[in-house]
Parts: structure tokens; C-alpha cells; sequence
């Protein structure tokens, strides 16, 4: 992949393009993002990337042919089980773990053989009765060893299809990454707390990802997002699609309170080509906070769908992607039950997100280390849930 000390990366979003490119010093050398229409299918979208890589290719005086790819999708797999070993040789924890990670795949192409695994992330193992939460290199001689996996899986068909668009375009995709949990792997080492979530709002999908002492242990997600809410307000105030997007996307940049008790306010919203469409902005305001109570409440009856047992009364919750902006400046007074500890939108631009892959990539499937960043953009959000 890393062409002439290149290292090019492409977050292939549903309703954004995100493009980077690092120099062999691993510093930015061209960054560039593109709004895409929704309706737009693979190959549109590839031909509006080749108008990036043709401005990338100018500015680095070189020819792009491989990427890294990462994306998200509503037809993700999770699944987590053990592997239990007892061995008749004495053979060190490397070797061993290369073992298993080798049954592993043989699993899902035996019994999962539609889905084609992205990551595979180590949970924890159990040693000759010692349990270690993190593979130990000093073992040299093992009898019996179990470790837990959680893996995350793509429909082939749907990496097959990319593959072949891309290719079709003279592009090789050199690896496939999930975009949500590698951003959450690099803003976990960002935030000073050990049980942290994160729940990140699509175009027509959401995610839960907790971790709990850095430990991930819920990635879930449910195909409701950001094009849900914008449908809502579409159909309820009958108007197109694109007014309701602009009436959604106002509230970006707002300071606004939704709550579920009537108050007499005189809330204004600024979308100048639709005020005459007279909208209520309480009945706007209460189909978006009923849209994102929706999106919370299924998000977490998924989760304990798998009998998770994650205190989340003292996590911190943290919003991120497009679809999470309506938690920028603006109160949303949820029905929790859940106690979240704090409540923070996460800002996040696109060329962290770029980085964000590639320091996974560079570290191998472990967990980035990046350097801590002023919190102040989170304090606003802190216990905005009403009980």
C-alpha cells in the first residue's frame, strides 16, 4: 500500500468523502473532503473521488494506485466467542496466538462464510489459570490456553462490489478498516476517563461503542441515523426533503433546549427560504428530540440484547459523526435511564478522522496512542440528561 512512501486514505462515508494523504515522514501532505448527494451509488461517488486524486496527484507530484479504505455499513456483523486450547507441545504465546487466529478465520469462512472479517480485536486470554487482559509476550511454554475475540465483519458481497468499482478506476484497495471503531480507539486516548461510549449518528445508521477500563466491550449498532430525523420532518410538515435537511442542518449551529415539557418560548430558526412554510418551532423541535429518543432507546435494548453487563452510570457518553452535530451548542433533556455520568458532543474534523486510521495501521491492530487535547469543547454537554 505504501506506494513511493505514500500512505493514502479514503473514509468512504455515506453522505461525505474524507481524503488523506501521508508522507513516508507520516505528516499530512494533502487533505480534502466532498459532500456527496444521498441518492449517489458507488460509481458516482468513485467518480467524484477521482476528481480528488487527480488534486491529490498534482500536489504530490505522484501517482496514486493504492488505498486504504474505511467505511461503515448497516449490514456489519459482530460477533465474540472463545477458543479453548490444550496443547500437547510446549509452545510460546506467539505462536500460539498465530494459531488461533488462524481457526478463527477458518470459522467465519466455514460458518460465516457470507461476511468477510475486518478486525479482530483480542479480549482477553486465560493462561494455565492466569487471566491477562492484554496477549503476554513473556510466556514461553503454555499447556491450556483460552481467549476470547470479538470480531467485526463486511458482507463480501459488499467488499467485492468496491473492490471491483475501484478497480475498474485503477485504484487497489489495500485494506478495509470500520470507521467507527477506529475513531473511537483514537478519542479514547483523548479523554481522561476509563468507561467511556460513544454513539455515533449516521446517514441511516447508529453505533454504540463502550468501553469500559479501555476494554471495548459493546460494538452495536442500529440502521436509524441523521437521514431518519430529516425524513421526519419532511413528512410531518410536508415539505421536501432538501427544506428539511436545511431546517435540521440550522439547529447545527443553534443553542436550543429539547425537552419534552411545553414552554413559552420564542425560539427562532433562521432558514430564510422556508419561513413561509410556517412551522411550528416547539412541534419541530419535539419530532427531532422524539427522533433522537428513538435512535437512544433501540441503540441500548440491542446492547442488552447480548446480556452486557456495562455500568454506564459511570461512563461518559460522547456523540460523534455528522449525524451527533445536533449536539453541538444545543440541550436535549432525554428520558435516561441509563445514568450516564456526562453527557459530550466530541468535535472531530476530517482530517483526524484520516489519521486516525493511519495510526491503526501503522500500529497494527492496537490501539493508537495520540497526544491529549483541550477538553474545554466538551463541558458544555455535561448532565444534560433529565431523569
Amino acid at each position: 500500500m505504501n506506494n513511493q512512501n505514500y500512505f493514502n486514505i479514503l473514509d468512504f462515508g455515506s453522505s461525505k468523502l474524507r481524503f488523506s494523504v501521508f508522507g513516508g515522514d507520516l505528516k499530512l501532505k494533502y487533505s480534502a473532503s466532498k459532500s456527496v448527494e444521498i441518492e449517489n451509488n458507488y460509481p458516482n461517488k468513485i467518480e467524484i473521488f477521482n476528481d480528488i486524486i487527480k488534486k491529490a496527484e498534482k500536489k504530490i507530484s505522484k501517482h496514486i494506485e493504492d488505498i486504504i479504505l474505511t467505511l461503515d455499513t448497516t449490514e456489519m456483523f459482530v460477533v465474540q466467542f472463545s477458543l479453548n486450547k490444550e496443547l500437547n507441545s510446549k509452545l510460546n504465546t506467539k505462536k500460539v496466538y498465530q494459531s488461533l487466529i488462524l481457526e478463527v478465520r477458518q470459522i467465519i469462512n466455514t460458518f460465516y462464510n457470507q461476511y468477510e472479517i475486518i478486525h479482530i480485536i483480542f479480549d482477553k486470554c486465560i493462561i494455565d489459570k492466569n487471566t491477562f487482559y492484554q496477549l503476554p509476550q513473556e510466556i514461553k511454554e503454555i499447556d491450556n490456553i483460552k481467549v476470547d475475540f470479538k470480531l467485526i465483519c463486511y458482507p463480501k458481497i459488499l467488499l467485492n462490489k468496491l473492490r471491483k468499482n475501484f478497480n475498474e478506476n485503477n485504484i487497489n484497495i489495500s485494506n478495509f478498516l470500520c470507521t467507527s471503531y477506529i475513531k473511537s480507539l483514537s478519542y479514547l486516548q483523548n479523554i481522561d476517563s476509563e468507561n467511556i461510549s460513544f454513539i455515533e449518528i449516521g446517514l441511516k445508521k447508529t453505533c454504540l461503542i463502550s468501553y469500559e477500563k479501555k476494554k471495548l466491550k459493546i460494538f452495536q449498532s442500529i440502521p436509524i441515523g441523521g437521514f431518519h430525523i430529516t425524513q421526519d420532518i419532511s413528512k410531518i410538515f410536508k415539505i421536501t426533503f432538501e427544506e428539511a435537511e436545511k431546517i435540521k442542518r440550522s439547529f447545527y449551529s443553534s443553542d436550543t433546549e429539547f425537552t419534552y415539557q411545553n414552554k413559552n418560548q420564542n425560539d427562532t430558526i433562521s432558514v430564510n427560504d422556508i419561513l413561509s412554510k410556517n412551522i411550528s418551532i416547539d412541534l419541530l423541535k419535539k419530532v427531532i428530540l422524539f427522533r433522537i429518543q428513538e435512535i437512544m432507546d433501540l441503540t441500548y435494548k440491542e446492547s442488552n440484547k447480548y446480556n452486557f453487563e456495562l455500568n454506564f452510570k459511570n461512563s461518559d457518553l460522547f456523540f460523534i459523526g455528522d449525524g451527533s452535530l445536533l449536539f453541538n451548542n444545543n440541550s436535549f433533556h432525554l428520558k435516561d435511564k441509563f445514568e450516564f455520568n456526562a453527557l459530550n458532543f466530541y468535535h472531530e474534523k476530517d482530517s483526524q478522522i484520516c489519521n486516525s486510521c493511519l495510526i491503526y495501521y501503522l500500529n497494527n491492530h492496537q490501539i493508537p496512542s495520540i497526544n491529549k487535547k483541550n477538553q474545554g469543547l466538551f463541558e458544555k454537554f455535561f448532565n444534560y440528561f433529565s431523569k
